[in-house]
């Protein structure tokens, strides 16, 4: 994804593994944690007869792994290898410091296919749920999809991310964000404050001896093919997520064997202008979702003329920002939120990442256009914890924006479109990146790095029809490279489409049985606009 560093995490068809900061939040490893992996040997284990994986360094850079204990227990009847996987932190540098990744493969049953399922996390910067707290969403998820038991699950921290190293928390950016929620300043003071923030934490970063430039979607592929190839496996399936769906097809168009299919959730290409198009993707999908409305014929009747609301609210907010009172995601006393029109529509556009809230959207904005604030706690809450947690690596979000999308959207594109749609300028023009990046130099990516992807490899696409932060669109664009492709667009679901639909798993299921063959099922019938909501509980 790309507004800001939050991605959901774990997934599955029909059961509650859309995880949305504000509604779970991502745990950390504890400092006891980290120190029970210090402590292990790191005996590096290389594949018999698979060579090193590749680096651009052609010396220097090698990858190993080694096995640890589980840091969890796995439920009756399953199993799990936990493991570390070492990697260079410049992938182009000889001699480049060890980074210690962690990775778990969970056991598929016995006689279950040989090639395994590698997930790939979005964010960038959101991790992958294999700490002790969280990882139960992943073993929930393998007891319902009976298509993912009959092979292993491969999932794994990024660098810099989760129980990775090197934390890249910015504690700054929690800071300021208390102040730009909470305090009734203009879009420039905004600006300032996160720049400043930014800067403070790269600044701290880089003294910790962080490199930042070796953190990008470039090194991420690399510790991909690493991760496989010292585990041995000859052939294997991508499964990937948001942002993760851009380094699967990074990874395709490199890497021409052994990949035996890919499917993408929620597509993020490489080659869009990310930032020029959120405006736009915004605008669009607000207005698709009060089309479903104004045909459902109970929240027509409910919420008459709800897109004339919804513009009411925004240029109020614009003029007197909404005060909405909130938990303190740090456990402090209520919070008091201060929305104006960008920040509003920023916290609304939260349930688009949550397919239970989406049905919810009508009923805010109605009790927001009567002065009832109430119901927008939660979303507003999530907007702000995003900031706030410790478990977003917001270093390596700003990292990987910085060096390979902000450089190729020009800030001339940007504020024209951003211009184009006035009532959602101020929200397409409040990017953490677009703010952040003159703050956070760390070069930029190869014209080959942001050409389109290409593969034979079969590829499977899915996109929610009511997705703002990777739109359907972009679907299109990444399957016009990919000879083999099966583009699937789900209604009425927004950004993750695995987490919202027990069809999507199930066309999943048909699709890595024979990749050669349509996955689609009769279950499409079913699949339907947003479930609308009448009443909203406070919060």
């Amino acid at each position: 994804m790309w507004r800001r560093p939050l991605a959901w995490g774990g997934i599955g068809g029909g059961i509650a593994g859309l995880v949305v900061l504000g509604l779970l939040l991502w745990f950390r490893a504890t400092p006891a944690e980290r120190g029970a992996a210090a402590q292990h040997s790191l005996t590096p284990l290389v594949a018999p007869g698979l060579a090193p994986a590749r680096t651009s360094a052609g010396a220097g850079a090698r990858a190993a792994i080694a096995d640890i204990a589980c840091w969890f227990a796995a439920p009756a009847g399953r199993s799990a290898r936990c493991g570390i996987l070492t990697v260079p932190e410049r992938w182009d540098v000889a001699g480049s410091r060890p980074l210690h990744l962690r990775f778990v493969v969970f056991r598929g049953d016995a006689g279950g296919a040989a090639d395994p399922v590698i997930y790939l996390a979005g964010g960038p910067g959101a991790p992958a749920q294999i700490d002790a707290a969280s990882i139960g969403y992943w073993w929930d998820w393998i007891a319902r999809a009976e298509w993912l038991r009959k092979r292993d699950l491969v999932v794994f921290d990024d660098r810099g991310v989760g129980l990775s190293e090197p934390a890249m928390n910015c504690r700054e950016l929690a800071d300021a964000a208390y102040r730009v929620y909470g305090e009734a300043l203009s879009p420039d003071q905004d600006n300032r404050i996160w720049s400043s923030a930014a800067q403070r934490c790269r600044e701290r970063l880089t003294a910790s001896g962080i490199d930042l430039a070796g953190y990008n979607t470039g090194a991420i592929v690399e510790d991909v093919h690493s991760l496989i190839v010292q585990l041995g496996y000859r052939s294997w399936n991508l499964l990937a997520t948001s942002y993760g769906t851009r380094v699967a097809l990074r990874f395709v168009d490199r890497w021409r064997d052994g990949t035996r299919a890919v499917v993408l959730d929620s597509v993020y290409p490489p080659n869009v202008a990310a930032y020029v198009e959120s405006g736009p993707a915004a605008a669009h999908v607000f207005a698709a979702l009060f089309r479903e409305c104004d045909e459902d014929k109970a929240c027509h009747a409910a919420f008459p003329d709800i897109a004339r609301r919804f513009e009411q609210v925004v240029r109020r907010a614009a003029v007197t920002p909404v005060r909405v009172e909130l938990p303190d995601p740090r456990g402090g006393a209520p919070f008091v939120a201060r929305l104006d029109d960008g920040r509003l529509i920023d916290a609304l556009f939260y349930a688009f990442y949550d397919w239970r809230r989406i049905g919810e959207l009508p009923a805010i904005i109605a009790a927001l256009a009567a002065s009832d604030t109430r119901p927008l706690a939660g979303l507003a809450r999530a907007a702000l914890q995003n900031y706030v947690s410790t478990a977003v690596s917001h270093g390596l979000f700003l990292s990987v924006e910085c060096h390979d999308e902000f450089p190729f959207n020009r800030r001339a594109a940007v504020d024209q479109a951003a211009t184009e749609l006035p009532l959602y300028r101020n929200f397409a023009l409040s990017s953490l990146a677009l703010v952040a990046c003159p703050s956070w130099p760390v070069g930029q990516a190869s014209a080959e790095e942001r050409r389109a992807a290409a593969s034979a490899v079969p590829v499977l696409l899915l996109s929610g029809d009511l997705d703002p932060v990777t739109p359907p669109a972009w679907a299109k664009v990444a399957a016009k490279d990919l000879p083999h492709a099966i583009r699937l667009d789900f209604r009425g679901i927004g950004h993750g489409v695995l987490a919202a639909h027990a069809c999507a798993g199930k066309i999943v299921g048909r699709f890595l049985a024979d990749p050669a063959r349509s996955p689609v099922d009769d279950c499409l019938l079913a699949v339907g606009p947003p479930h609308f909501q009448g009443v909203v509980p406070g919060g």
